[in-house]
């Protein structure tokens, strides 16, 4: 499942409502071009792992305080959040290491 993060609530009860799936927070802006390539690749781990894991998208222009949060300082961010608990992340629109680390991850 994708799921764009409309408020900061929201966010707190996807993560807590994910229970043992792999939450895998996607830091994006709408102006950022690798951001977009990312997103047919996102489409497609999501497909393949949907009882497993699910993606937030977050727009850094509007959730200032949770990119603080993570340190998030380019785009596209990834970070990985398993039973509340950050447990990887990696900046870059690298596909091939998307997909190593929610493959790695999903167990």
């Amino acid at each position: 499942m994708v799921s764009i993060l409309k408020s900061a609530g929201d966010f707190e009860k996807q993560i807590a409502g994910a229970g043992d799936k792999l939450v895998v927070l996607d830091f994006y802006a709408t102006w950022c071009g690798p951001c977009k390539e990312m997103e047919p690749h996102i489409r497609k781990l999501v497909k393949h792992y949907k009882d497993r894991a699910i993606v937030i998208k977050i727009n850094v222009d509007k959730f200032q305080d949770i990119c603080d949060y993570y340190k998030v300082r380019s785009m596209p961010t990834f970070v990985f959040i398993k039973n509340q608990r950050r447990v990887s992340s990696f900046a870059g629109a690298d596909a091939k290491l998307l997909t190593q680390k929610m493959a790695s991850l999903v167990k």
